[in-house]
């Protein structure tokens, strides 16, 4: 959740699919290096993921230390 902090990612739910956003380096590398993210997920900046397990990367992402901002 987002708090004083710069967000590590800007989260966006689209209904059916939720886009994930890396805002900073660390995100951006974490991204590219430790999350499975397929090229046709990328939608522009953001990443794309179904709404089932969107709220578990959510809170894997946030156990990871990561300040989320959810819109």
């Amino acid at each position: 959740m987002a708090d004083e902090r710069e967000s590590d990612f800007l989260v966006t739910t689209h209904g059916s699919v939720w886009t994930f956003q890396p805002l900073t380096e660390i995100a951006k590398n974490f991204t590219g290096t430790d999350l499975d993210v397929q090229d046709w997920q990328w939608v522009g900046p953001a990443f794309g993921v179904d709404h089932r397990v969107a709220q578990q990367l959510v809170s894997a992402l946030e156990d990871e230390g990561f300040n989320l901002e959810l819109r």
